[in-house]
């Protein structure tokens, strides 16, 4: 399991920044009650204070399926997928992206939430709006310095 000492992040402030992002990370998957035990946690990427992808290495499958997930934390909504066609991080913050697209097109169009990924914020119009704003941002400044 990744432990905090083992992450390092451009400078003092971005280390200790992407550390505290593991911990939320770690605790936002194992608040679900489905969530096995952690064996390993990596970085894939992260810059601290604004958005880290960690990959989730589980104890044993998931109602015997997925036994690897997909981490994201920051500042925006968290939000864990499957490995299964996400080969890396690039395409895994694509994903996230895409997953928070949804949420954004529902509330702002008044459809209902059902088949949306479960956001943790309250469904309104000013929520999406940010959101939607810092998705914009992450396409633009942060997807292309992920790794393939």
């Amino acid at each position: 399991m990744m432990v905090p000492e083992q992450i390092a992040g451009e400078d003092p402030e971005d280390t200790r920044l992407l550390k505290e992002m593991l911990e939320k990370a770690r605790g936002y998957l194992t608040k679900h009650a489905w969530c096995p035990a952690i064996r390993e946690t990596r970085l894939a990427f992260g810059i601290g204070g604004i958005i880290a992808l960690f990959l989730v290495q589980l104890e044993e499958r998931i109602a015997g399926t997925d036994d690897q997930l997909w981490v994201v934390v920051g500042d925006l909504p968290s939000a864990y997928f499957v490995v299964d066609d996400v080969p890396g991080p690039q395409s895994a913050l694509e994903t996230y992206c895409s997953l928070m697209d949804d949420w954004v097109e529902a509330v702002l169009s008044g459809h209902g939430l059902e088949e949306c990924f479960p956001v943790e914020a309250m469904p309104s119009r000013t929520n999406a709006l940010a959101l939607k704003s810092r998705l914009a941002f992450l396409r633009a400044h942060v997807l292309r310095q992920a790794p393939e």
